[in-house]
């Protein structure tokens, strides 16, 4: 069974004239919904130095279990730190070319 809408003409044209309707939206000024800040704070973390089982991060010291920028230091390893934060683990890897690795 099948059922059908039928509009008028006068339906159509007016639906059609809200369609071309201009909106006045400033897209410079949107912000993205699905951005969290802390998240982005947390990928742009950079590893000055890890040694043993600290690691140097804008030239403060933490060790596992410490609080970065609301992100819960997890593990500290020779190559990376994992970060946890909303019940999601981050990976952030200590560049090769980065100053001091101590293990």
């Amino acid at each position: 069974m099948f059922f059908t809408f039928l509009m008028a003409q006068d339906d159509f044209e007016e639906y059609f004239r809200s369609l071309n309707s201009k909106c006045d939206v400033d897209l410079e000024n949107l912000q993205n919904p699905f951005l969290n800040p802390t998240l982005e704070k947390i990928k742009k973390l950079n590893i000055a130095a890890i040694m043993l089982d600290q690691v140097k991060i804008n030239n403060h010291w933490y060790k596992k279990g410490d609080r970065i920028d609301g992100a819960l230091i997890v593990e500290v390893n020779k190559k990376d730190i994992v970060l946890q934060y909303d019940n999601l683990n981050f990976k952030i890897n200590f560049k090769t070319n980065a100053k001091i690795n101590i293990y």
